[in-house]
């Protein structure tokens, strides 16, 4: 009896053990939570204005504060009745442009974009970023690279793909080498916020 006594009192003590380092590793993990939730979504949200203002083809500042004034100052947020958001965005030199965030499946996950294009609504892009992806490093992920979201600005679409370097026609772009489906994604992605932007815009033509 005595050394079943000793084997039930060494699991519960374990077993105290085992809660009481769960405790205080889920209260470490909350409160770190909760002191950085604040900074991490002040920092999504100026990705996200960064990326508006570069899909306009506006050159943002750095600093999360420089890049909140800078959207501030050029940038009206719009929804649609369905709730879709869009943004239209001041142009330095004049006139505007309508910036549409899109998702599109990737080789691992979604991808996100901000696509912007001229007011007049004919097709032509100002600008292109990405706001997350999850593709591989090396490869898909260089769809990040200035390279690559350069190819867009100023051309018109919808747009084909081509492999690297041999790009021709204005609607086309360079396919990343070992990449195939993200390019076809972000091909995607952008045509068929080409072909949403009239409607999606409608109420802020004028």
């Amino acid at each position: 009896m005595t050394a079943a006594r000793s084997r039930v009192r060494e699991g519960a003590y374990t077993l105290v053990f085992m809660l009481a380092v769960t405790v205080v590793f889920i209260s470490a993990t909350s409160a770190m939570h909760l002191a950085t939730k604040e900074r991490i979504e002040r920092n999504m949200r100026s990705h996200v204005q960064r990326s508006v203002l570069l899909a306009a083809g506006l050159a943002p500042p750095t600093g999360a504060d420089e890049v909140g004034a800078a959207f501030a100052a050029a940038a009206t947020e719009h929804a649609t009745p369905d709730g879709t958001t869009y943004y239209v965005v001041a142009r330095e030199g004049g006139g505007r442009a309508f910036v549409l965030l899109r998702e599109g499946a990737g080789l691992w996950g979604a991808i996100g974009a901000a696509v912007g294009l001229d007011a007049a609504l004919d097709g032509t892009m100002t600008g292109l970023s990405f706001t997350y992806q999850n593709e591989t490093p090396g490869l898909g992920a260089r769809i990040d690279e200035p390279w690559f979201v350069r190819q867009f600005a100023g051309k018109r679409g919808p747009f084909t793909t081509r492999a690297e370097g041999e790009r021709t026609a204005p609607n086309e772009f360079d396919a990343i080498t070992g990449a195939t489906i993200t390019s076809a994604a972000v091909r995607d992605l952008v045509n068929r916020a080409i072909a949403d932007a009239p409607a999606v815009t409608a109420g802020a033509k004028d």
